[in-house]
């Protein structure tokens, strides 16, 4: 059986966690406007203001971190301008502006910055009132922003890359699906039509985690639980989690990168999954 740590809280509406090469865990706040950073090893956590709404996160070169400001929605601390804001030396930038919900973001096999925008806040009372989720890439390097996926599932989510580097994986929450588009060869067809992985039953899949053995590990918000999907689409695993966690997105770490670090936004927590010795590693992410 897996063993549960909650590493820190009190963190508000968390998402977005992200393995730092000091060996912490950077993470946001939507409710609190901010990003935490938590030192597993119990050292203190730091705080860095950001406005708004701020949702996923990444991390780039000597320690940059990006951050998808969703502008204020989804319980954010208030408004703030969508886009993808940028960390360095604790200043708090733009890098791109003029979206609409920015939701999640990594950076992709080619080096860019690719983001899901979600456009508005969502009623998952009213579905069909959701504007078509998009997918973004940025050169971080000039700001220049590409719109990859126009017309995307309604609460476009989490996502990441195949090991190949040939497939993008998003969530469509309210759809409760794993969804894959094709990299290469690029088509117009394959952005129109992505392929159905996997759909999941009991749970909103949110946030994702690619594992170098190429399974997908998806944070079940409704379902208080994490599945393992694996290349077949197949659930190969699921880890329960402690009710009412409400888990939003996850990142692989550790120091032999073999923990899982989930974001418990209902608990307001940073929990921190371990297997035991007759479990399977987690792998590099």
């Amino acid at each position: 059986m897996p063993h549960i740590d909650v590493l820190a809280e009190g963190l508000g509406f968390t998402e977005g966690p992200v393995w730092l090469d000091d060996h912490r865990i950077a993470l946001t706040s939507i409710s609190h406007g901010c990003i935490y950073i938590v030192d597993p090893s119990g050292g203190a956590t730091e705080r860095i203001d950001t406005g708004g709404g701020p949702n996923g996160l990444a991390s780039g070169a000597s320690g940059t971190l990006y951050v998808a400001q969703n502008g204020g929605v989804f319980g954010a601390s208030g408004p703030a301008e969508p886009g993808v804001q940028v960390i360095a030396d604790r200043r708090v930038e733009y890098l791109v502006t003029g979206l609409g919900a920015p939701n999640d973001l990594m950076f992709g096999p080619d080096g860019r910055l690719w983001l899901t925008d979600t456009r508005s806040e969502i009623d998952p009372m009213a579905p069909g009132d959701g504007l078509p989720g998009q997918v973004w890439a940025v050169d971080v390097s000039t700001g220049h922003t590409e719109l990859i996926v126009a017309s995307g599932p309604v609460f476009i989510n989490g996502l990441g890359f195949t090991r190949d580097g040939r497939t993008l994986l998003v969530t469509a929450t309210l759809a409760a699906e794993l969804l894959a588009y094709r990299l290469a060869p690029v088509d117009a067809a394959s952005w129109r039509q992505p392929r159905l992985v996997h759909t999941f039953d009991n749970g909103w899949p949110d946030g994702i985690a690619v594992s170098a053995r190429g399974e997908t590990w998806v944070a079940l918000t409704a379902g208080d639980r994490v599945d393992v999907i694996n290349g077949a689409g197949d659930r190969t695993a699921s880890i329960a989690l402690p009710a009412g966690s409400l888990p939003t997105n996850i990142c692989i770490g550790g120091g032999p990168v073999d923990e899982l670090f989930v974001t418990a936004a209902h608990a307001e927590s940073l929990l921190r999954i371990r297997l035991d010795e007759h479990g399977d590693p987690l792998l590099s992410p």
